[in-house]
């Protein structure tokens, strides 16, 4: 395993923690204002050093050598990924961004929606004439659609109860396509070629269905609490265990009980858990289905798992909370 310098992880515990925030006692809450008032100056340094206002993954103050540098050239023959969707939306909303500044964020991501089919990549051909936004804000950069990060935009957009656009209904267009074929469970790859397992795009769809009701998704709540329940029965990793029953607690439903252990420190095994929450995807300039068979013959070359102990603690605490 190698160390990385990202701010995604970051931006995640500081959402993730002022959501939970009203749950928690007066003493935790206190906890969680020195958490954000310490972590304000990370953001500066993923920052676009033009004055954009997006965020990248890696830092761009300083030369970063991250650990996959030397495919990223053969994408963008460029040593340097572009600004992403998650990273932006996620890095406003933790820093509680003011509604101006989200507002001409939103107005910038239009400019990166809307292409052609033929521009689209590595998604099934029917999901390729939905014009909703490329997981990139790079120009030159291959479009690649992620429902998971459509499902954040769409969090960004409740979040700030900012005015739909052509390409925030073609976003939901496209998780309605992933619901309602469930190829959450049947094309997870496919769908989502930076979170990949069927209980992370599970909870993204629940996070967002709770930020603000949404009629198009609201009809598949039962179907998709059905499946996460039975993604339970059939897990035997306990943060996926934690993560399904969060999401099922989001929709607003009781989840399943989980054994928690009580002969073995219960923060080794969710801090130390293999059960990655992000993935570097090489294969994700492949059409299908040339990238979801890359990425299970070639994964231990193409696949960079991330993994985020502190983050880990977190999904286990907004579990405890929302039970």
């Amino acid at each position: 395993k190698n160390k990385d310098n990202n701010i995604f992880f970051s931006s995640l515990i500081l959402f993730s923690l002022n959501e939970l925030k009203p749950k928690l006692a007066i003493s935790s809450q206190a906890i969680i204002d020195t958490i954000t008032e310490h972590a304000k100056g990370l953001f500066t340094k993923f920052e676009n050093r033009k004055g954009r206002g997006t965020y990248n993954f890696w830092r761009t103050d300083t030369s970063f050598i991250f650990p996959y540098n030397n495919w990223i050239k053969y994408i963008t023959h460029s040593w340097q990924l572009p600004d992403d969707m998650d990273d932006t939306v996620m890095s406003l909303m933790a820093q509680n961004a003011d509604d101006s500044i989200a507002e001409k964020m939103h107005l910038l991501m239009q400019g990166f929606s809307g292409y052609p089919a033929e521009k689209v990549r590595c998604v099934p051909k029917n999901y390729k004439s939905i014009p909703g936004y490329s997981t990139w804000f790079g120009k030159n950069f291959p479009v690649f659609y992620d429902v998971c990060v459509a499902s954040n935009v769409l969090t960004f957009v409740q979040h700030y109860q900012l005015q739909w656009t052509k390409a925030d209904s073609a976003s939901l267009q496209l998780l309605v396509k992933a619901i309602e074929s469930r190829d959450y469970l049947k094309k997870v790859i496919a769908i989502s070629p930076y979170y990949m397992h069927s209980s992370v795009i599970l909870y993204h769809f629940a996070r967002l269905m709770s930020a603000k009701e949404i009629p198009e998704l609201e009809k598949y709540k039962k179907q998709l609490i059905k499946d996460a329940i039975q993604l339970f029965s059939t897990s035997d990793n306990l943060l996926e265990k934690v993560i399904l029953c969060s999401a099922i607690n989001k929709w607003g439903y009781y989840s399943p009980a989980i054994e928690l252990p009580v002969s073995t420190d219960l923060l080794t095994l969710i801090e130390q858990n293999d059960l990655p929450f992000f993935v570097g995807n090489m294969t994700s300039p492949f059409t299908e289905p040339f990238k979801t068979i890359l990425s299970v013959s070639l994964k231990k070359i193409l696949l960079y798992n991330h993994y985020c102990p502190a983050y880990n603690d977190v999904l286990l605490l907004e579990y405890l909370a929302l039970n």
